[in-house]
C-alpha cells in the first residue's frame, strides 16, 4: 500500500515538474507559432506609405502638400448586421451599398479597406455608429492648396498615394518615401484599439520637390490666358514664361486648367500638358529660325532685299501666297520680311539654304528632338526626313509641313535671347530630403550647344525688335516704354482623322523675349481654335504684351527709350523714324501710367508695410487679416478704380 502510494504520489510528481518546465518554455523561451497565432487573433498589420514630399515653387510656397487623413477599414468576421452597416455606409460615403453588404459578409476576410483618405468630420460621425469591426488608420492625403493653379505641370496621385500625371508622376520616387508597417491591436472580442496603433518601422518622409516656377507669375499667366479663351471663345491656350538667362521655367499654363482636388472629375483631353505632349504647326514663329540659319551661314544680311512677287509665287506644280491676300509686297529687306512676316520672302530664304542646310538649321534649334525638361510624356514633334521636294522645303520656311512643341519653341526662342546657346529648360530647382544630414540635389540648365555666335544672336534680336514696331504684324505685342522682340504665328490646324487642315480653325501664337536689348524673359503664348478672330496679330500678341508689361514692372526692370545703338540702319529717312518712335515711346509710358492709376495694383507677395505704401493714395479704410505676406487683395489686382475704395488684404506666413 504504501509503494502504491509513492508511486503515485512521484507519478503526479513529475506530470507538475512537465508541466513547470512546459509553462517556463512558453513564458520564458519565444515560440514564432504561438505568436504568429497571437497576431492574427490579436492583431492586423498593414503597410501605408509615409508623408509624401511636399511641392513648393522658387519661394517656398506650397503648391501641393500631404495633410492627414482617416481610411476606414472593417473586419468581417466580427460584424453583426453586415446588410444594415453596408447600406448605412453606401448611403453616408455615396458608395454602392450592395457591393458594401458583399464584401462585409464574408466572414473568412479579417480586414477589408472600405474608403481611403476621409476626412476627419467623416472620421468622427462613423465612430459615433459604434459599431463593431470598423476602425480607421491615419495616413496622408494629398491636397492642393490653389485648386487648379499650374495643374497639368504638377499632375496628381490615385487613392494609393502614387502619382499618376505631371511632376507628381514623373518624380513619384523621390516624393513618395517608403513604405511603414503599422500595427493595430485588436481586444478578445475582435475590436480594433486604433488608440494603441504602432509602426513597427521609423522611416523617412519623402523629399520635397522645389520649382523655378513663381506662382505668382502663373497666377497672372493663367489669368491672361483665361481672359483670351473667354474673349475669342477658343477651345484652349498655352503659354511658357522662361528666364532668359537661366532658362528657368518661370510659369507654365494649358487652359482650361484641372482642379487637381477633384481631378478624377475631368477627362484625360483636359489633364494632358499640352505644352510638352501636343505638336502642332508652328506657322510664322518658324521664320525667325530660317532666317538665323541663312544669317549663320553668311547667305544674307538684314538689308539684303528679297523680290517677294507681288503676294503670289508657284513652286513646281502649286501656288504660295501671304497668308493676308490684301497683302502684295514687291522689294522687302530680310528685316522687313520678318517684320511683315512675308510666307514668299521667307520660302526665298529657305531656297537659298536648301533642304539640306535648312534641316540641319532645324535640328540644332532643337526641332525633332525632346528638350529634356523635367515631364512626362514629352513629344518630340514632326521632321519629314530628306530629301525635301521644293513645295516642302518652301512650305516648311513659312512654318508648315513641321511640327513643333510650345515648350521646343520656347527654348529657341530663349537661344536667340540669351546670346546663341540652346539650354535644356529647367522645371526643378532642387529636390530636399526629409532628413537635414542627407544631401540637397540642386540643378542647373545644360548647355546643349551653341546655334548662333552673339553677334548674329544679336542681329536676331534687333530684327525681331523690328517686328513689333508701327505696321509690322507684332504690333499689338508693344509694352509703353519698353522694347519688345518677338515674332506672330498662325497656322491651319491639321485634321488628323482625314488629312489636310480643318476649315476656319487656327492656331493664333506670338513668341519672344523682353526688354529686348537686354532679355530677361522669354514669352510664348498659343490659342487653339478662336472664333472671333485668328491672327496672330490680333489674338495671342496682345496677350504676350499683358504678360510682357506686369513681368518687367514686378521686377523693377526701368523703361528704355530708343536709341541709335537699338536699331537697325536702313538708308531712307531713318531719323524721322527713330524720331517718331522715340515721340510714341514717350506717348505710351504716360498713358501707361494714367492707366494704372486708374485700376488696383498687384500686391502679391508683398509685406503689409510694402502695400499700405502701394495703396496709400487709393485706399479709404484697409482691412487686414492674417500676418506675412499678401495672398489675396478686394478688389482684385486690375480692378478699375473710381476714387478711394475700402480695401481688405488677406496675409499668410510663408512658412
Amino acid at each position: 500500500m504504501k509503494s502504491r502510494i509513492l508511486i503515485l504520489f512521484s507519478a503526479f510528481l513529475l506530470l507538475w515538474a512537465v508541466l513547470l518546465l512546459r509553462a517556463a518554455r512558453l513564458q520564458i523561451f519565444p515560440d514564432e507559432r504561438l505568436a504568429s497565432l497571437k497576431r492574427r487573433q490579436f492583431e492586423t498589420s498593414l503597410q501605408i506609405h509615409t508623408r509624401r514630399g511636399a511641392i513648393v515653387d522658387r519661394n517656398g510656397t506650397e503648391l501641393a502638400a500631404s495633410v492627414p487623413a482617416y481610411s476606414l477599414f472593417a473586419d468581417p468576421k466580427v460584424i453583426r448586421d453586415p446588410y444594415g452597416l453596408g447600406k448605412k455606409l453606401g448611403s453616408y460615403l455615396d458608395m454602392p451599398a450592395m457591393n458594401l453588404k458583399r464584401r462585409l459578409r464574408d466572414k473568412q476576410r479579417r480586414f477589408i479597406w472600405i474608403k481611403r483618405q476621409l476626412s476627419e468630420k467623416q472620421r468622427d460621425e462613423i465612430k459615433s455608429w459604434g459599431e463593431t469591426g470598423l476602425g480607421f488608420v491615419e495616413e496622408p492625403k494629398r491636397v492642393y492648396p490653389n485648386g487648379g493653379l499650374l495643374s497639368q505641370v504638377l499632375g496628381f496621385v490615385g487613392s494609393e498615394g502614387n502619382g499618376l500625371e505631371g511632376l507628381e508622376l514623373e518624380y513619384n520616387k523621390e516624393l513618395l518615401g517608403q513604405m511603414k508597417t503599422i500595427i493595430l491591436p485588436r481586444d478578445a472580442r475582435g475590436r480594433p484599439l486604433l488608440e494603441d496603433g504602432r509602426s513597427l518601422t521609423e522611416v523617412p518622409d519623402g523629399a520635397d520637390l522645389q520649382l523655378t516656377i513663381d506662382h505668382e507669375v502663373q497666377f497672372t499667366l493663367e489669368r491672361e490666358l483665361a481672359g483670351v479663351v473667354d474673349h475669342f471663345q477658343a477651345d484652349t491656350a498655352i503659354g511658357i514664361v522662361m528666364d532668359a538667362q537661366s532658362s528657368e521655367i518661370v510659369a507654365m499654363a494649358t487652359l482650361p486648367v484641372v482642379d487637381l482636388n477633384e481631378s478624377h472629375r475631368y477627362p484625360q483631353s483636359l489633364r494632358r500638358n499640352r505644352v510638352v505632349t501636343d505638336a502642332f504647326e508652328p506657322g510664322s514663329t518658324m521664320k525667325s529660325f530660317v532666317i538665323a540659319g541663312a544669317l549663320k551661314e553668311n547667305l544674307i544680311k538684314p538689308s539684303t532685299r528679297f523680290f517677294c512677287e507681288d503676294g503670289r509665287m508657284k513652286v513646281g506644280d502649286k501656288w504660295i501666297t501671304e497668308a493676308d491676300s490684301n497683302h502684295h509686297f514687291k522689294t522687302l529687306t530680310v528685316t522687313e520680311i520678318l517684320a511683315f512676316s512675308s510666307n514668299i520672302g521667307a520660302a526665298k530664304i529657305g531656297f537659298e539654304l536648301g533642304a539640306e542646310r535648312l534641316n540641319r538649321v532645324m535640328a540644332d534649334f532643337g526641332f525633332g528632338a525632346k528638350t529634356g525638361v523635367e515631364l512626362p510624356g514629352e513629344a518630340r514633334g514632326i521632321m519629314n526626313p530628306l530629301p525635301w521636294r521644293p513645295h516642302l522645303l518652301s512650305n516648311i520656311s513659312f512654318g508648315q509641313g513641321i511640327a513643333t512643341t510650345p515648350m521646343q519653341m520656347v527654348a529657341a526662342y530663349g537661344a536667340i535671347a540669351n546670346g546663341g546657346l540652346l539650354k535644356r529648360p529647367l522645371l526643378v530647382k532642387a529636390v530636399r530630403p526629409a532628413h537635414r544630414d542627407e544631401e540637397v540635389i540642386e540643378f542647373q540648365a545644360e548647355e546643349i550647344r551653341r546655334v548662333l555666335s552673339p553677334s548674329e544672336a544679336a542681329t536676331m534680336r534687333l530684327m525681331l525688335t523690328a517686328a513689333t514696331e508701327e505696321k509690322a504684324s507684332g504690333w499689338n505685342a508693344r509694352i509703353p516704354g519698353y522694347h519688345v522682340a518677338g515674332k506672330t504665328g498662325t497656322a491651319q490646324k491639321v485634321d488628323t482623322v482625314k488629312g489636310g487642315y480643318i476649315k476656319n480653325a487656327y492656331i493664333s501664337s506670338f513668341a519672344g523675349f523682353v526688354p529686348a536689348s537686354n532679355p530677361r524673359y522669354v514669352i510664348y503664348v498659343a490659342v487653339d481654335n478662336p472664333k472671333k478672330a485668328y491672327y496672330g496679330s490680333q489674338v495671342a500678341a496682345p496677350v504676350f504684351s499683358k504678360i510682357a508689361q506686369y513681368l518687367v514692372r514686378r521686377a523693377g526692370i526701368p523703361p528704355v527709350l530708343i536709341s541709335e545703338r537699338n536699331m537697325i540702319n536702313t538708308p531712307a529717312g531713318e531719323e524721322k523714324r527713330r524720331s517718331a518712335l522715340q515721340a510714341r515711346a514717350m506717348e505710351d509710358l504716360k498713358r501707361s501710367s494714367e492707366e494704372d492709376a486708374k485700376t488696383f495694383p498687384n500686391l502679391m507677395g508683398l509685406s503689409l508695410r510694402e502695400a499700405l505704401a502701394k495703396i496709400r493714395e487709393r485706399a479709404n479704410h484697409v482691412q487686414v487679416r492674417g500676418s506675412g505676406v499678401v495672398v489675396r487683395t478686394i478688389p482684385m489686382a486690375g480692378s478699375e478704380m473710381s476714387g478711394k475704395r475700402n480695401v481688405v488684404l488677406v496675409l499668410e506666413n510663408p512658412d
